[in-house]
């Protein structure tokens, strides 16, 4: 049995460009992923690994600093009696991350080049293979192409790569294997990274044969639920594994229907039910109202946020609401609101833009709440 560690697409030092956090969050975001790079550290001398394998990804080549290359290296350093296995990703691929060439890595740290690659270890009896990413895109399925004959040795495959199983007319720039492919190769335990969230792979017979362990730490709102790191143990004859939640952060997407809601404060009640079990202070949320409202609610979406923004670490507002009208009487009588109505809900209809829709809809809101009367704050 090989005790392993298996994680992936820790992206360190990420920008979160297109993450439209506020800066000092990206900050926060970027400092938690080196917490949990330090948790897995933590965990794999706590559980006396004899591998580490990180699949590919483990940094952000636009981004990445020499002090992270430092840290890195030091904390994988104290792993006496663990020896590590780095791929190179599409988002650290080993010609342009020049440190994987350069950098004078510790003794027990390995870092596949690119191209294929096996490294025995006699005293465990394990030979682990790797395809390493030279640049940022590789279209060749080379899975399908590595067949290993079987041998005495349990042998381990670290690959970057796409599932294609579900669309094999998609043409991917990442490494594509299919499931056919997993089975076919001989392989004891495909250790695979590039996919964010957790996903096993078992054979015909139930045997675990690969697995994604997804991002560690997630990195956006399409990365949801819980994240993690894989451990088990890894033998010729069978694999257990078991995915460790680890991450610092979470991510969650809400939907609230406030159809009926009698003000701002009531919907902020309902909010709260919601978010206050998932350690609201702590986690990053994006709550998606939706439903429609009296014109006397009167705020504005970016007011009720910033009412918001002390509830939770993170909390985004997403606008999907529409002005109620009092049965069918407001857009099909004969007044001055009634067509300022149906004129703005025929722009909305037709509009695609995201950015001029929530204009239009702010614009209907305040509007019809003047033409009725009421107070706005803009």
């Amino acid at each position: 049995m090989i005790r392993i560690l298996h994680t992936a697409d820790l992206h360190l030092d990420n920008g979160f460009t297109a993450s439209n956090l506020p800066y000092e969050i990206i900050k926060d975001r970027q400092r938690d992923l080196l917490t949990t790079f330090d948790r897995i550290i933590e965990l794999a001398r706590e559980e006396r690994v004899d591998i580490l394998l990180i699949s590919g990804d483990l940094f952000e080549h636009r981004y990445i600093k020499l002090n992270t290359i430092h840290y890195v290296n030091k904390r994988l350093g104290e792993l006496n009696n663990t020896k590590i296995f780095i791929l190179p990703g599409n988002h650290d691929p080993y010609n342009v991350v020049h440190f994987y060439r350069t950098y004078p890595w510790n003794k027990n740290i390995h870092i596949f080049k690119d191209r294929y690659e096996k490294v025995p270890i006699r005293k465990l009896n394990l030979i682990v293979h790797g395809i390493g990413y030279g640049y940022q895109e590789e279209s060749r399925p080379l899975l399908e192409q590595l067949i290993i004959p079987p041998t005495g040795e349990i042998n381990i495959l670290m690959l970057h790569g796409t599932d294609t199983t579900s669309s094999p007319q998609k043409q991917s720039k990442y490494l594509p294997f299919n499931y056919e492919d997993l089975l076919k190769s001989g392989f004891d335990y495909i250790a695979l990274g590039h996919f964010h969230n957790y996903k096993i792979y078992k054979d015909l017979y139930g045997k675990i044969i690969g697995a994604y362990p997804g991002s560690p730490e997630p990195l956006g709102f399409d990365e949801l639920g819980n994240h993690g790191i894989i451990l088990g143990e890894i033998s010729r004859e069978k694999n257990n594994i078991d995915i460790l939640p680890l991450s610092k952060r979470q991510y969650y997407k809400l939907d609230i229907d406030i159809t009926g809601a009698n003000g701002w404060e009531e919907i902020k009640i309902t909010l709260l039910e919601k978010i206050t079990p998932l350690n609201p202070k702590d986690n990053l949320f994006k709550i998606r109202l939706y439903g429609s409202f009296s014109w006397e609610l009167g705020e504005t979406i970016e007011f009720f946020q910033n009412q918001l923004k002390d509830l939770a670490y993170y909390i985004h507002i997403q606008d999907d609401t529409a002005p109620e009208y009092e049965g069918e009487d407001l857009l099909y009588n004969n007044t001055l609101l009634s067509s300022y109505s149906i004129k703005l809900q025929k722009r909305l209809e037709q509009e695609k833009d995201e950015r001029q829709r929530k204009i239009l809809k702010k614009a209907m809101t305040i509007g019809a709440n003047v033409l009725r009367g009421g107070k706005n704050k803009i």
